[in-house]
């Protein structure tokens, strides 16, 4: 019997050939968002059109509630620098559809996120799907660039994006269509090879409306021109065959600017497609060299995609101030994440350089220094005070560098010194040993941490030189280290449990802050006092409380400023805070806290304190900041009372049971002048187990904008409500009296009772019932005006329980009864002193003169050894409780020194005794035994009334 077999074989070795040219895959579209309008997120749906390569169908993307940014910024991707993207809102409603397109093979997309479990969804749905099909549902990991490639393989199909987290926001920096198209007909160029370059033609050619493809490319001008003695070489069609490449001078530069035009004709047995090249040199770049100073040193051309080679400017061109150094030519003119630019820097735009010098770093008996390592462009080079060795370096964003078994940092002090070590609680088991110059161990501690960037502070106290951290045992990663010299400016904690900072010394502060984190503890309190003066942070966000039970007590409200102000490209909820709060109970009085980030300017979110603690109570504090000035970032307890907030639009957000105690809620104006737009005083986003959400009682609100209202929902089951409030602008407020459309979810119990105008009339409208949405659609309504009986449940007692914030606040009464007494002596050490009436309820008291913090005392009394300043120059005394919190200050008058005589008496040494005879440090009112003893011997002993 006669086979047909090789004949068979034979067409069947043809059949893959036959297919492909029926249907290729090919790359039908490309996109890195950076080429989209800019648009912003929004309940209704937006169109952007575009078109495919190859099969030249148009592709059109249906937004709902997603934005697109050509250009964004954040800290969390791409280092900083700007990319394209789209995000979708915090909502589970955000979609982009495409149009249907005749084929999809695949799908690739790069998307990414601020936080886990978050990203974008991907469905389709083609010939043969009832319904939408789920195709990947991959989180984003890591969170900063995730790259997804699936497999979709339909036709006639459209593709859908969703939200995978509804609560979040999710970003897509890059997304890829590949599919199946039909090549079998149309003459096709495949690739060609320009000076040694290859291009493939189907990511570089588009067709125009004739018909003929057109692609401009550009040479560099140190290369041979391209002509018909310079050719193209490996010119290859996909389908057809190559015909005469012709050569030709283009002088029509408005057209296609070009030196060259390259004619390439492919040609199948029906149809020619000719292809159109453009060849032109590479313009010229300039590079902006900016002096220290701010100035221009002048200018250098870089042909475009070539390397810098050599800078025009060094460091003996710019301006260096006595013991600076100058560190090189750099991205931005100051502040973190700042690249250094080096002469492989390929330049591709017009560029500016910025010098920049910074001290040099010695064994310095005072100086501060802070070397970020989660900052990527930490250069070790920089810096003097850390010399490095070893095989670790920069491991990411997160974790900061990443050290190994045998790794050194060497770093300089000037003696006595603080060395904090802020540590990951992530990584694998390593042990990290502080040594002296002469190889003594100082201290070992082992690694991971239990709680992240926890800080570790190690005194030394020895001569000026170089101390070494050796990884001793395993690996660890650390996020920063802070040397904090303090020889000739001592970090001190008195008797009291006060540590005092020099005023406006920021360093001080944040050496104080330091080791108060790394002191602090669950059994005792650690209070630092911050006396008048500005503690200006620069660029600096999340400065961290994370030791629990820390007070941080300013000498007064308006006078005591913690301030920062973050650049615009930091702009973010979790990117900016001022104060970031991590640990429990921390307690706050007497402070202004600033975000100084330039809202007005084109700036958004600020925040002035982010909480992540628990029980942290807020006395006589003010914050000055715009958009979402206090975040309350964690369900627990929180207090304020007597303080002020100012803000535009949701400036007091996020989770916990509240109360907000007889404060001040200031609206700013939207604009920098004059007085417009809406102000939305609160967002709140409740967890599952916040009972009460956002309370206020006895508030006041003043309106700086064109209108106000109390405030929409963020998240969960928002609770929010106003009690006994007054309102300075009354008819400002907004029709509703609350935002109604939520914007994750819809406003679960918004509440308001008894509110007044100035005057203290009501001006709550008898009944406000309301129906509250999301997406438009109605989910709750019901009367936001409460009765009396229902406002009464919102006490200290029932939101709080056993925890009472408002007694640990208590302001003590100013103190009485100060009394300044003389001693005449020749040998007399302190020429007078003070005594004053005991305070209830006071664990101590801090004496001023001139406003001048110059000590504190347990007991009613204080030697006093200072030079006096001249009449009018006066002594305060101020009680304080177990919190920190002082009272309001004492005024006495000094008075001067008293020559001494020969009659010398010594300081008498009180005590008090019940009158069953037990010793008492503090007497409260009631009946007492006072003894008085001096040096001579001498006691008086007497019966008093308080």
């Amino acid at each position: 019997m006669k086979t047909h077999l090789p004949r068979v074989l034979s067409l069947l070795a043809l059949l893959p050939a036959f297919i492909g040219l029926q249907g290729q895959e090919k790359q039908l579209f490309s996109t890195n968002f950076s080429d989209w309008e800019s648009m912003k997120a929004a309940q209704s749906e937006k169109v952007v059109h575009q078109s495919t390569k190859y099969s030249h169908e148009s592709l059109d993307f249906t937004l709902f509630n997603t934005a697109v940014d050509p250009a964004g910024v954040n800290a969390k991707f791409n280092n900083g620098e700007p990319l394209g993207w789209l995000q979708a809102a915090k909502s589970d409603n955000p979609y982009v559809i495409t149009s249907p397109l005749a084929s999809v093979t695949r799908v690739r997309y790069v998307h990414g996120a601020t936080g886990s479990n978050r990203g974008w969804k991907l469905w389709a749905k083609g010939d043969g799907d009832a319904d939408w099909v789920v195709i990947s549902e991959t989180v984003a990991n890591p969170a900063a660039w995730c790259e997804v490639n699936a497999t979709v393989n339909r036709t006639n199909v459209q593709l859908k994006w969703t939200n995978l987290n509804a609560s979040q926001n999710a970003y897509m920096f890059e997304l890829d269509i590949y599919g199946n198209v039909d090549m079998s007909s149309k003459p096709t160029l495949e690739r060609f090879t320009v000076n040694g370059k290859t291009y493939e033609a189907g990511e570089i050619f588009d067709e125009r409306s004739d018909g003929k493809m057109v692609a401009q490319i550009e040479t560099s001008k140190s290369e041979p021109d391209i002509s018909a003695e310079n050719p193209l070489t490996d010119v290859v069609a996909a389908n057809g065959t190559v015909g005469e490449i012709v050569y030709e001078p283009w002088e029509h530069m408005s057209d296609y600017p070009a030196y060259v035009r390259v004619t390439i004709p492919v040609t199948t047995a029906d149809a020619t497609t000719i292809y159109y090249v453009y060849i032109n040199y590479k313009r010229d770049f300039t590079l902006t060299y900016y002096d220290t100073d701010g100035s221009v040193l002048g200018t250098q051309p870089v042909e475009k995609d070539a390397r810098i080679g050599v800078f025009a400017y060094g460091e003996n061109d710019v301006t260096l101030a006595a013991d600076y150094r100058f560190r090189g030519w750099f991205k931005k003119a100051k502040g973190g994440n700042n690249r250094k630019y080096t002469v492989d820097d390929v330049i591709t735009s017009d560029t500016p350089l910025y010098g920049i010098a910074t001290e040099e770093e010695y064994c310095s008996e005072t100086a501060r220094y802070t070397y970020t390592l989660t900052d990527p462009y930490f250069y070790p080079e920089d810096h003097e005070g850390f010399v490095f060795t070893g095989k670790g370096g920069y491991h990411d964003n997160q974790h900061g560098w990443q050290v190994k078994s045998g790794d050194r940092i060497d770093l300089l002090v000037g003696g006595r010194a603080y060395i904090m070590l802020y540590l990951c609680r992530q990584g694998g088991s390593g042990v990290l040993t502080l040594q002296n110059a002469e190889g003594q161990t100082i201290q070992s501690i082992h690694v991971p941490v239990s709680v992240d960037g926890q800080c570790t502070a190690i005194l030394y106290e020895g001569e000026a030189g170089t101390l070494s951290l050796n990884v001793t045992e395993g690996s660890a990663y650390i996020h920063k280290i802070a040397i904090s010299n303090v020889e000739a400016k001592p970090v001190e904690q008195n008797e009291q449990g006060f540590f005092a900072v020099r005023a406006g010394d920021v360093d001080h502060f944040l050496t104080t802050l330091d080791i108060a984190n790394a002191l602090s503890g669950n059994e005792s309190r650690t209070y630092i006092f911050l006396p008048d003066g500005l503690y200006d942070l620069g660029e600096t966000a999340l400065t961290t409380l994370s030791g629990s039970n820390i007070s941080i007590i300013g000498q007064s409200m308006l006078k005591t400023i913690i301030r920062n102000a973050p650049p615009k490209e930091n702009e973010g909820i979790g990117t900016t805070a001022t104060l970031l709060i991590t640990g429990k109970g921390t307690y706050l009085q007497d402070l202004t806290i600033q975000n100084a980030h330039d809202y007005y300017g084109g700036g958004g979110r600020a925040v002035c304190i982010q909480d992540k603690g628990g029980q942290t109570i807020c006395k006589n504090v003010r914050l000055l900041s715009y958009q979402d000035t206090y975040y309350s970032n964690t369900s627990s307890q929180f207090y304020w009372e007597t303080s002020e907030i100012h803000g535009t639009v949701d400036f007091i957000c996020g989770a916990g049971d509240i109360l907000f105690n007889q404060c001040l809620l200031v609206g700013e104006s939207r604009s920098r002048n004059g007085k417009s737009g809406e102000v939305t005083l609160t967002a709140p986003s409740p967890g599952s187990n916040d009972k009460y959400g956002y309370v206020f009682k006895d508030c006041t609100i003043d309106n700086k904008a064109s209108s106000f209202n109390f405030g929409r929902s963020w998240g969960g089951e928002s609770k929010l409500a106003y009690i006994n409030t007054t309102l300075n602008q009354p008819n400002e407020i907004s029709k509703s009296r609350f935002t109604t459309s939520g914007m994750n979810t819809a406003a679960y119990r918004f509440k308001e009772y008894h509110s007044m105008d100035k005057d203290g009339n009501n001006v709550t409208p008898a009944s406000n019932i309301l129906s509250f949405t999301l997406n438009g659609k109605e989910v709750y309504k019901y009367e936001t005006v409460m009765t009396a009986d229902e406002a009464s449940a919102y006490t200290v007692e029932n939101m709080f329980g056993e925890w009472r914030p408002d007694e640990k606040a208590h302001q003590l009464p100013p103190v009485e009864g100060i009394t300044q007494v003389e001693y005449h002596g020749v040998a007399i050490i302190h020429p007078y002193y003070l005594t004053w009436h005991p305070v209830e309820g006071a664990v101590g008291y801090a004496i001023f003169y001139n406003d001048r913090l110059i000590g504190m005392s347990d007991g009613n009394n204080f030697d006093v050894d200072i030079e006096y300043d001249g009449e009018g120059a006066p002594f305060s005394i101020r009680a304080f409780n177990s919190m920190g919190g002082m009272s309001e200050d004492s005024y006495y008058p000094a008075y001067d020194r008293i020559e001494a005589t020969s009659d010398a008496t010594e300081h008498p040494h009180i005590e008090y005794y019940t009158l069953d005879g037990m010793k008492v440090s503090t007497p409260k009112h009631g009946v007492y035994i006072r003894v008085t003893s001096t040096g001579h011997s001498q006691r008086k002993t007497e019966k008093i009334v308080l």
